[in-house]
């Protein structure tokens, strides 16, 4: 059975927000399910890729205000520098993109009469990257 998880705001040390979490069931089949997805995914071109980033990051922009203030409620940020950590996310979303094909082209290797040798970027899979916000 899934838990409830209630996110406590810092500021106020009261519940802002409640969502269900995973099941045991829900979490195991997450792997699969991810991989699943990745078979088409994998297929998809690199323009293709970047317009989904562009949308997300349009998105992201569009919706500034409101998640400056979801930071400042969930972290107890100040909200005078919130609004900043948006900007500047979508700001490295945008020199990503702006250097996709070059950081993802091939590498050429050490020459060698006969050979051809580079070094080939090539999705791998889903990968799950977990992080803490708030280690001191």
């Amino acid at each position: 059975m899934a838990e409830t998880i209630t996110t406590i705001s810092p500021i106020t040390n009261k519940g802002i927000i409640e969502r269900k979490g995973l099941s045991d069931s829900e979490l195991s089949d997450l792997a699969s399910r991810s991989a699943e997805a990745f078979k088409s995914y994998k297929k998809t071109s690199l323009d293709e890729r970047k317009n989904y980033v562009k949308k997300a990051l349009e998105i992201i922009t569009s919706k500034q205000d409101e998640l400056a203030k979801e930071i400042t409620e969930q972290m107890g940020r100040p909200i005078a520098y919130t609004a900043v950590e948006v900007k500047t996310a979508v700001a490295r979303g945008e020199y990503l993109l702006k250097i996709a094909e070059d950081a993802l082209s091939d590498t050429p290797g050490e020459p060698q009469d006969g050979f051809k040798r580079f070094i080939r970027k090539v999705p791998l899979g889903p990968v799950l990257v977990l992080f803490p916000w708030n280690v001191s």
